[in-house]
């Protein structure tokens, strides 16, 4: 019973340091690759009016309660108006490009304190395991001879 708990501990273990190694080695991919999302989709609703491309812009404004993208290249006013949900949205005016940024980052704090707790319980649970296999295995006289008289 402890050798497959153990096993199951060192598999959780070597799952888990791979998850760890790849969110500290590519911890901008995922911020970058939602960011070129936004700018894509804003782009598509800029050059075109695309519905369906529309309706993914207004969610993405109502889920992180921004609007538009600050452009060094001229006002972009006529899509914030078509694809802000509603004027508590438009007056916050917040740059969709900063916000979706500060959500990812503090999102993946959030996923790399996880992975550490994790990592130290199944470091406790290796050791435990270990620890009491070789206890009980090791213990050559559990069984007690003799009587016991309570008095």
């Amino acid at each position: 019973l402890y050798p497959q708990g153990f096993f199951c501990f060192a598999l959780a273990f070597c799952g888990l340091i791979p998850a760890v190694c790849w969110r500290y080695t590519h911890s901008t991919e995922v911020e970058d690759s939602m960011m070129d999302v936004y700018d894509l989709v804003y782009e598509e609703v800029r050059r075109n009016t695309s519905s369906f491309r529309r309706h993914e812009l207004t969610a993405i404004h109502e889920v992180f309660l921004c609007c538009g993208k600050h452009s060094p290249f001229g006002d972009m006013a006529d899509i914030e108006n078509k694809t802000c949900p509603s004027i508590q949205v438009r007056d916050v005016g917040q740059d969709c490009l900063q916000e979706i940024q500060d959500f990812l980052r503090k999102h993946m704090g959030f996923a790399s304190t996880l992975l550490g707790i994790t990592i130290g319980f199944t470091v406790y649970g290796m050791i435990l395991t270990s620890f009491l296999w070789f206890s009980i295995h090791f213990s050559s006289n559990l069984n007690r001879k003799g009587k016991y008289i309570l008095r």
